[in-house]
């Protein structure tokens, strides 16, 4: 009967999906298909990674490939009379907004007893583009999300290729507002697959244990309202780059205060530096040959986190995290893995590390396959295991069905099962 169920859910939603269609925002500025960025949305190719870096601009040559027309701010002439006249500008013809929209159906198994219900809906308003030459824009807001609405989780500016007088082109990008930290090349819904959150960006070891501010993403663990972890949404200024095509650095002065337990006045540093071969480079440059965004590649990143936290007692502790990841290329095959450790110096002294490997196979274009193995090792505490397989459909290039569940090594049997639709317009 328990599968008969499932069964009925599954169809109800791929029969909702089918009549959905959308085009994100790039789509109608550039005129071109999600996927000419995305495997399978959110997930990056490296060729949206490279648009991404760029402020999503295309590497080369982006005026002659935006088909939207753009609304000029003032006459070109200007730049001669400057500073005695504004410089001039254009911005986008159109409004470059888009929504997302998610939902979904959970069976839950406790002691033998299954429950089930529908989850309620997740819209979220994503806008970013480009005001001009080499300036971009981002803002992300969940409009409604878990019950709670007017949420703001990153709203920023970036300008791009600085100092090309001085510094060599895609050297120096500066990154000014509010955003996620660029640590590490996963970041959950935000460009990762499943539902269940990366335990490597929001676990702490104070979660002893529990993986549990990782499940959901509506859980909120992963932005802001649990303790530390690396994808919190943050404020503050992150300068990047790219070096001789294949090597990216990154730099960032934050805040540190979208944590409850780092809520001083201190600032938080942190850096990154990773190295890529073959396949397109970080510049969007490439010698391989790259076929419906398939390619072979290896990259690698180290990564450190040094921050100040506050206890319930009001006294402040040092914290660091340090780490490395790597991300391998074959064609249909991507094999992600990484490794963090880290310490509070707090009354508790705590201090754990984790590791965690992904396996990501493309039976075709459009269906995606992920097996994800997470542990965490907390100190005293008992270690912390899950699995996470998870299935992503796309039904057209920006309306997608999944299915996932999380299962615990040590414990035999059906915890949880999650079906699930996507779209974007």
């Amino acid at each position: 009967m328990a599968k008969f169920k499932i069964l009925i859910v599954f169809t109800f939603i791929m029969l909702a999906s089918i009549y959905s269609n959308a085009i994100p925002a790039f789509s109608r500025k550039y005129k071109t298909s999600c996927v000419t960025c995305h495997t399978i949305y959110p997930q990056l190719n490296s060729f949206g990674e490279a648009f991404r870096i760029n402020g999503y601009q295309f590497p080369n040559d982006d005026e002659e490939n935006t088909k939207e027309e753009t609304v000029p701010m003032g006459a070109e002439a200007y730049k001669r009379v400057w500073p005695k006249a504004v410089w001039p500008n254009f911005m986008p013809g159109s409004a470059p907004f888009a929504l997302r929209g998610r939902t979904g159906f959970q069976i839950t198994t406790v002691d033998s007893s299954m429950t089930s219900e529908f989850g309620r809906p997740a819209i979220q308003l994503l806008g970013a583009g480009t005001v001009g030459k080499d300036i971009s824009l981002f803002v992300g807001a969940h409009l409604f999300e878990n019950g709670a609405t007017g949420s703001v989780d990153r709203l920023y500016v970036k300008f791009d290729n600085l100092l090309t007088k001085f510094l060599p082109e895609k050297f120096l990008y500066l990154q000014i507002g509010q955003f996620i930290p660029e640590l590490v090349p996963f970041a959950t819904n935000h460009r990762g697959l499943t539902e269940s959150a990366y335990a490597f960006n929001t676990y702490d070891p104070s979660m002893g244990s529990s993986f549990v501010a990782g499940h959901e993403h509506s859980a909120g663990g992963g932005h802001g309202s649990g303790p530390f972890g690396l994808e919190q949404f943050q404020l503050g200024v992150e300068a990047s780059g790219v070096v001789h095509k294949r090597l990216r650095y990154v730099l960032g002065v934050v805040n540190g205060s979208s944590t409850n337990e780092d809520v001083n006045s201190d600032r938080d540093f942190y850096g990154r530096l990773a190295y890529k071969i073959g396949g397109i480079a970080y510049d969007g440059s490439f010698k391989d040959s790259i076929k419906n965004g398939m390619e072979s590649s290896f990259a690698l990143g180290v990564f450190g986190y040094k921050g100040i936290g506050t206890d319930t007692s009001e006294m402040n502790f040092n914290f660091y995290r340090i780490g490395g990841d790597l991300n391998f290329n074959f064609r249909k095959l991507n094999l992600v893995g990484g490794y963090i450790m880290g310490e509070s110096f707090n009354d508790m002294n705590e201090k754990y590390n984790l590791f965690f490997g992904e396996i990501n196979y493309s039976f075709y274009p459009w269906i995606m396959a992920v097996l994800r193995y997470e542990q965490a090792n907390p100190g005293m505490s008992k270690t912390a295991r899950q699995v996470v397989p998870h299935l992503s459909m796309l039904i057209v290039p920006n309306v997608k069905f999944k299915i996932e569940t999380r299962l615990n090594p040590d414990k035999l049997g059906f915890e949880n099962l999650f079906l699930g639709f996507d779209f974007a317009f």
